[in-house]
């Protein structure tokens, strides 16, 4: 049994050195990582790579200098001053078995002062049914959600892609489960792309989390997680007809490519909070409806960048739409119909916090 100790730090020194002393090994450096340049003793399986690093140093340096020539060993992070241990990635083929022992070895060499409470990425951090119920998430498929969730109790990576503002709870542990691909609001294009290439089985199955409209047909492969975070500022130019503004809505939010199940309320101002279209739109999407007095709404300072019209200042719908969406980024502006319905669309600023 023997360690294969990483570390550059003056206590990663004389923590890794302990470890050498008790259980046999040596110090390498990054470039012999990534060239595989010291040698395994031919059916050696209880040998291990130990990263005397930060956690997320050593799970950033385990993706950046391992190379296929030593990705069969088992990997422990080990905090530099000897504090913690963890295995964050289980040997492969015959190094598989002598993860454990060499993990004990390690523990036992540390001392009583070392948590070693988690083992692997199994328990580190929440599935994701909390995060979805949060966010009151519409899902897609909740067998592929379950499924998912039991990947991560078993430890396994999840590739997650995104067109909004989302962040680690914990920047130090959570990139050991979240392969976090962020796009944005501008390249949704690109984020279209990427969903396409999964669902048709070119990528490897993801999960996506998005208030863009990815259209109605099944998905068994990926899961389609949809925050309700869009707030919507409506008018109402002219008396029409409360059943077309309901499904003339939906289709409209389709057209800019926004998914219906993103909204989370309807924003009126009060002399309309209580008409049948208010409250017949808020129903169809499944929102709740806020209102407005006047004076609040026309001193309302939204962001003029999508205007089609910058010389006008203020309009009803966008004030409303910014007021409800907590001061958010517009993304749609005065979308219209020949019926005198007329919608601004605004997303919350807010980060979306991934577990």
């Amino acid at each position: 049994m023997y360690v294969i100790c990483y570390g550059k730090s003056q206590k990663a020194l004389t923590t890794g050195q302990k470890l050498i002393d008790e259980i046999g090994g040596r110090y390498v450096t990054g470039t012999e990582l990534m060239t595989g340049s010291f040698v395994v003793a031919e059916g050696e399986t209880c040998c291990a790579i130990v990263m005397l690093l930060p956690l997320d140093l050593a799970v950033k340096s385990m993706e950046e200098v391992i190379t296929d020539k030593t990705r069969g060993l088992p990997v422990i992070a080990v905090s530099p001053e000897g504090r913690y241990a963890a295995v964050i990635r289980r040997g492969s083929d015959v190094f598989e078995k002598g993860t454990d022992e060499v993990y004990k070895a390690v523990v036992e060499a540390l001392g009583p002062f070392c948590f070693s409470g988690f083992e692997g990425k199994a328990g580190i951090t929440d599935d994701l049914s909390g995060f979805v119920s949060r966010y009151d998430m519409q899902v897609n498929n909740q067998a592929l959600l379950e499924k998912i969730n039991a990947e991560i109790a078993a430890g396994g990576k999840v590739d997650v892609y995104t067109d909004l503002p989302i962040v680690y709870a914990d920047p130090v542990i959570d990139p050991m489960i979240y392969s976090l691909h962020s796009y944005p609001y501008d390249m949704r294009d690109d984020f279209i792309r990427q969903y396409k290439a999964a669902k048709a089985g070119k990528t490897a199955p993801a999960v996506f989390i998005t208030c863009t409209y990815l259209g109605e047909e099944e998905d068994e492969n990926n899961l389609i997680l949809v925050p309700k975070i869009l707030s919507l500022g409506i008018e109402i130019k002219v008396k029409t007809d409360p059943d077309y503004c309901r499904t003339a809505i939906r289709k409209s939010l389709e057209n800019h490519r926004l998914n219906p199940a993103s909204v989370d309320v309807v924003a009126a101002s009060y002399t309309a909070r209580d008409s049948e279209i208010i409250k017949g739109i808020a129903e169809e999407l499944g929102a709740g409806v806020v209102a407005y007095e006047a004076e609040k709404i026309a001193k309302a300072q939204a962001p003029m960048e999508m205007s089609f019209r910058p010389e006008r200042k203020n309009d009803t719908a966008t004030a409303l739409a910014f007021l409800a969406g907590s001061k958010g980024s517009i993304v749609v502006r005065r979308s219209t119909s020949a019926k005198g319905l007329v919608f601004s669309a605004a997303i919350r600023r807010d980060n979306i916090i991934l577990p």
